[in-house]
């Protein structure tokens, strides 16, 4: 039998931030979580977080590290900072707990324009140590 040392980042982040979500001002209580690897969004769709691994390596068997991306998806560029800012605070606040050792900043807020998927959004980056499960 095949035991998966490490759980899975992304459902982590999402299940973390999803905890969060109730500490979030009311007008961001609301926003889907997912773990996506590309943004399929139409405009004027609800507000988003996407998170999604970017690279994995760590020191097997005793922690892994994930870069994680998350970005926030809105229909202002205003918004989507906002949305980001409070995304990455939840994060830095993230004490540890049984998968995870620590959650440090990689890449700060940063706000952009994806013409694939024509609305603004922010993201940033953090760096996931986790232990085995």
């Amino acid at each position: 039998m095949i035991i998966q040392p490490f759980a899975d980042v992304e459902g982590l982040v999402v299940e973390y931030l999803e905890s969060r979500l109730p500490d979030f001002p009311t007008e961001w209580r609301s926003t889907a979580v997912r773990a996506e690897s590309f943004s399929e969004r139409s405009p004027g769709e609800d507000p988003r977080l996407s998170v999604r691994s970017e690279e994995v390596t760590g020191n097997y068997p005793i922690t892994q590290n994930a870069a994680v991306r998350v970005t926030a998806w809105t229909d202002d560029r205003d918004s989507a900072k906002a949305l980001a800012h409070l995304a990455h605070a939840a994060l830095m606040e993230h004490v540890g707990d049984r998968d995870v050792v620590a959650v440090q900043q990689v890449d700060g807020v940063v706000a952009g324009f994806d013409p694939d998927v024509p609305e603004p959004f922010a993201s940033f980056t953090v760096l996931v140590t986790q232990r085995p499960s």
